[in-house]
């Protein structure tokens, strides 16, 4: 469940005509699904396969942020490029739990690409890996293969 602050706030800024009107700026607008968020709010936060759940550290409200709905929130917001939901492990971190950052990154970015609904948007694909090199090299290689308009390095 996402928090009903949250929910508000993004509605209000579709009615109002995207993220371009509200500011009143013309030019290329990036949104960020909030990963680096979950790395520097570690002690918040749980990884699951679903996404992210977290307290909010400003009244203690439960927040849940899956794919879909990184999806959903910047494509109200009308952003021209859109970050998917990625785990930023961070370093030094373990072997495996830069694995399982690699993985859930490229499931979570496939399950982006699903809930797409607006063409219009540029959904990027971020590599993730750590220090390691294959690692780096096998979550590229994921992203990749979707065929993305860009990518970013995590």
């Amino acid at each position: 469940m996402i928090g009903r602050k949250l929910a508000g706030r993004y509605q209000v800024v579709e009615r109002l005509g995207g993220r371009h009107r509200f500011m009143g700026w013309d030019r290329a607008l990036l949104t960020d699904s909030g990963g680096f968020q979950v790395f520097s709010l570690a002690p918040l936060c749980r990884l699951h396969p679903d996404g992210v759940s977290f307290r909010s550290h400003l009244d203690g409200s439960l927040h849940l942020l899956t794919p879909e709905r990184v999806v959903e929130v910047q494509e109200a917001l009308g952003s021209d490029v859109a970050m998917p939901l990625d785990v930023c492990p961070p370093y030094p971190a373990a072997r495996g739990d830069v694995e399982e950052a690699v993985r859930l990154t490229a499931a979570w970015l496939e399950r982006s690409l699903r809930a797409r609904r607006r063409r219009d948007q540029a959904l990027f694909g971020i590599v993730q890996g750590g220090a390691h090199p294959d690692l780096r090299a096998r979550s590229a290689a994921a992203a990749v293969s979707l065929d993305l308009p860009g990518y970013a390095l995590g």
